[in-house]
């Protein structure tokens, strides 16, 4: 047989919204291949020695039609772009610099969502906003451990945010008019409910990126994310979100829901988002201990993947129909995506960024806030960081290769090795992944991808007969 039998498992089949997909996964091409060529793949892989003879029995083709198959699987190996081999890179962290601050400018919220995992806005203690001085102070650490990077990013977050919105707006103020060289960059997350006209104006001022929560349509929304006394948020919030993203028609915000297990239904969401008139829409699972009734768990898997197919034809659909919309995650730039080092060292929590509590706490990242265990020090010290041991281990912890479970993974390098806050909070250990939500992420990335090779279909039908177009 032409095609060498010692194929390497680094590459990932899947069928979803009616096609069949190869991923190699090293070089990151994505191909849409022929029924034929899946279920030969398919037997290859499983069955590496079988013969021709056998193989063309198993997936009912007469023999001389895997040497066809072959002949165009053989051309895009030794094109480079099929089957290549796995790199394993070295670990070498001395190149990762501070970047990035959260600035969680309120331990306070005026929400009371049931599944905040920052215990209604407070992280478990005191309710307290961050005063100008420690918003400065953080400025100043961003700036001074920022090394030769010139584009720099501090996002606000809490609780909610806007609670705090004089110090918000000095410290982007003291940020672009202190430090001009630096290339600022400014997001905030907020519910909306205090989104004023002149914050609003203030927000184009310094181009804040905004991410406005909004779980869906009224019902979906207001059974988890509700006031204290239990009234849903929909109906004080809405409009002006709406206000604000009118602003936005080019982007620069993005509506952003959580599904838990009591709103599953999430492309229902995604569909009454769209109806509202957003354009750039998000939507995340929860992420709770397996005590909350809201939790997900393994048994909602297949409901899940449902969703994500119907996500899938509804969002094509609305594409062709020129009525698309944005969704975050099936934004995946093919050729010229995350660069290798952002594949390989994720989100640098605890090294590229870092998150500041109002008192001027230094923790690896937002979601590490109020863990005692993870201080990293204070902005308002000198030095600023009295536990460089935990900076080295989140160093470790973010080389996706230090993670076991994650080097032979599929989808490693579109996930860079998960979440290092989720893999601590449901196992207590930030090299072991939370399997739940790897599981979740590899049904969002298959989706992202089948939405990619959708959109390049014309592109794709220059390809080989059998085996599809190379996408990237």
């Amino acid at each position: 047989m032409a095609l060498s039998r010692n194929v390497p498992a680094s590459v990932h089949l899947f069928e979803r919204g009616g096609l069949f997909i190869l991923l190699d996964v090293p070089s990151g091409s994505v191909y849409s291949v022929d029924p034929r060529v899946y279920r030969y793949l398919q037997v290859i892989l499983r069955e590496p020695q079988v013969t021709s003879l056998q193989c063309a029995s198993q997936i009912g083709v007469e023999e001389d039609a895997i040497d066809e198959i072959e002949g165009e699987l053989e051309q895009l190996i030794a094109a480079g772009c099929l089957f290549t081999p796995p790199v394993t890179p070295n670990e070498d962290t001395s190149g990762l610099t501070l970047k990035s601050l959260c600035l969680n400018v309120a331990h306070s919220c005026n929400f009371s969502c049931s599944y905040c995992f920052a215990h209604g806005g407070d992280y478990g203690g005191a309710a307290e906003l961050m005063p100008e001085r420690v918003a400065r102070a953080a400025i100043d650490y961003l700036v001074g451990n920022s090394g030769s990077h010139r584009n720099v990013e501090v996002d606000f977050f809490g609780g909610e945010p806007l609670l705090d919105w004089p110090v918000v707006a000095d410290a982007m103020a003291y940020a672009r008019g202190t430090y001009p060289a630096k290339s600022w960059r400014f997001t905030l997350t907020t519910n909306g409910s205090l989104l004023r006209p002149d914050m609003m104006q203030v927000l184009d001022d310094y181009d804040v990126s905004l991410v406005l929560s909004l779980d869906g349509g009224k019902e979906t929304n207001d059974r988890n994310r509700t006031f204290s006394n239990a009234r849903g948020t929909f109906d004080a919030i809405l409009d002006k979100i709406r206000a604000f993203s009118s602003r936005r028609a080019g982007g620069g915000y993005y509506v952003r829901g959580t599904y838990a297990r009591n709103t599953l239904a999430f492309c229902r969401s995604v569909r009454d988002l769209h109806d509202l008139g957003f354009r750039y829409i998000s939507m995340e699972p929860v992420v709770l201990s397996a005590s909350s009734g809201l939790a997900l768990t393994t048994e909602d898997l297949p409901a899940i993947r449902q969703q994500y197919e119907e996500l899938i034809a509804y969002f094509v659909a609305e594409m062709r129909a020129g009525t698309g919309f944005d969704f975050f995650h099936f934004k995946l730039d093919l050729e010229a995506g995350p660069c290798v080092n952002k594949r390989i060292y994720g989100c640098g929590a605890g090294v590229e960024y870092m998150a500041v509590a109002p008192d001027g706490s230094l923790f690896p990242c937002h979601q590490f806030d109020g863990v005692s265990e993870f201080r990293l020090g204070n902005v308002l010290d000198t030095p600023c960081i009295t536990a460089p041991a935990i900076v080295e281990a989140f160093a470790h912890a973010n080389f996706l290769f230090a993670k076991e479970s994650c080097r032979t993974c599929w989808a490693r390098f579109y996930c860079s090795g998960g979440c290092l806050a989720n893999n601590f909070a449901l196992n207590h250990d930030l090299l072991k992944p939370y399997e739940l939500g790897c599981s979740i992420q590899k049904e969002r990335i298959e989706a992202a991808l089948t939405v990619k090779v959708m959109e390049s279909e014309p592109a794709a039908s220059d390809g080989p007969t059998d085996s599809g177009g190379v996408l990237a």
